[in-house]
């Protein structure tokens, strides 16, 4: 077995392994988009760490992305492999060794499809139990239309530096309550958000009210390999919840994924979510396509 660090040169097969096992698991998985390979290389943080478990061939057969979070000192961990990889607790052996040694005392946190069996028996060997459950969910896009704003409200895409602070501002507080939410300095926070392999520069959107930010959209190209959009992050100020401003940035999405011809919009939730958010998408139509678990230790 050959055990190497990995490249962005690498995303192709990385990709490809991606689909091997989430396919081999979950018949509703859509094909992974070479962003999500190539975000995890280069990080959601400054620390990531990868590292790959090859053939003597060379050919991958499985995958341990590591991001820690030293603002959080939390670990969020995804694994993938080839099936019927026969070391796949070696790989996690790995990941736990890296965060002993590193990142001692840190959160870990790996997440899984919940339709796989072996790697939910992997993490509970060692302890860890389902945390938290997200769904992704998927609906399609047909003749939708930019929604009428009321007289003192408009939408505008993020562009200059004071739009990202205006953005990083609101978000910080329509994020506040929701589970495992850490305030970020602006700086570090917008640096990640400017980098981000599939951004859609045009599919930015902070909603003013009077003037003021109430909220904001964010959609992505993580889908556009498959002809759809992707609604990366949604979030509406304390103080302005409870008039329908989710609704209304959400079909402001709904609309621009459509005129760029994408056939379908997807998104991830947190079932856990007090705000509505679940009960919000479901009446626009959502569905769920798939569901991944959130594992920690007691």
């Amino acid at each position: 077995m050959i055990i190497r660090d990995v490249s962005l040169d690498d995303v192709p097969e990385l990709t490809t392994l991606i689909d091997a096992q989430e396919s081999s698991v979950d018949p509703r998985h859509k094909p992974a988009s070479h962003a999500w390979a190539a975000d995890l290389i280069r990080g959601h943080f400054e620390t990531t760490r990868n590292q790959v478990w090859c053939d003597e061939n060379g050919r991958i057969l499985a995958w341990a992305s590591m991001q820690p979070d030293d603002h959080r000192e939390r670990i969020e961990i995804e694994l993938f492999r080839q099936p019927g990889f026969a070391s796949l607790s070696d790989v996690w052996a790995w990941c736990l060794d890296v965060a002993e040694r590193d990142f001692p005392g840190w959160v870990i946190w790996p997440t899984a499809n919940h339709l796989d069996p072996e790697l939910a028996e992997v993490f509970g060997t060692t302890g860890f139990q389902p945390l938290r459950r997200y769904h992704l969910l998927t609906r399609p896009l047909e003749n939708e239309q930019f929604p009428a704003l009321p007289v003192g409200y408009s939408i505008d895409s993020v562009r200059s530096d004071a739009d990202f602070a205006e953005w990083h501002a609101a978000h910080q507080d329509s994020f506040s309550q929701h589970f495992g939410f850490t305030p970020r300095p602006a700086e570090q926070w917008i640096t990640h958000f400017r980098e981000g392999e599939s951004i859609d520069a045009e599919g930015r959107f902070l909603l003013r009210v009077d003037g003021r930010v109430a909220g904001f959209v964010i959609c992505t190209d993580f889908n556009a390999h498959e002809n759809g959009g992707y609604v990366d992050l949604l979030g509406v100020r304390h103080e302005f919840q409870g008039r329908g401003l989710g609704e209304l940035l959400l079909r402001w999405a709904f609309a621009h994924s459509a005129k760029r011809g994408f056939t379908a919009i997807d998104l991830s939730v947190d079932t856990g979510n007090t705000s509505g958010a679940l009960q919000l998408y479901t009446k626009l139509g959502f569905t769920i396509m798939s569901e991944f678990h959130l594992y920690a230790r007691p």
